[in-house]
């Protein structure tokens, strides 16, 4: 079990900082961003706060989130064990891919309004996909 929360927290802090290196290119890109948020935001709160905060706080969350796949991989490879779709548990992988075709209906929609931003997410949600989906079962039976 710990090997999977292990593994699980390792590719959480990978789709961190994928997620990270998204948000840094979303920053750069918009040069009226820090204006736009300036605006959005309470008095008194200054968009530097909010960003210095989102870069802090994504790869954290990232690992939280992880570590819990990697108790859910591990009680799925306990409920059902068997390889398949190019994993070690079959059960855990077609879980994800679900999971992934829900987080695509919002990226086909950016995709449709603002094509860059839609593909960006596009690009994370395959991300996604393979770290959690693929690496993080290999992860925990690689021994």
């Amino acid at each position: 079990m710990l090997m999977d929360i292990v593994a699980g927290l390792i590719c959480g802090l990978l789709m961190g900082s994928v997620s990270l290196g998204a948000l840094i290119y979303i920053f750069l890109t918009n040069r009226d961003l820090y204006d736009r948020l300036a605006k959005r935001l309470p008095a008194g709160i200054p968009p530097t706060l909010v960003m210095l905060s989102l870069v802090v706080g994504v790869p954290p969350a990232w690992a939280i989130f992880g570590a819990i796949a990697g108790a859910l991989y591990h009680m799925a490879a306990d409920a059902s064990p068997g390889a398949g779709l190019g994993s070690s548990n079959s059960v855990f992988t077609l879980a994800i891919l679900c999971l992934t075709v829900l987080l695509m209906l919002p990226a086909l929609f950016l995709i449709i309004r603002r094509k860059k931003l839609g593909w960006l997410f596009f690009t994370i949600n395959l991300m996604f996909t393979g770290i959690l989906g693929w690496l993080m079962p290999l992860l925990a039976h690689w021994r």
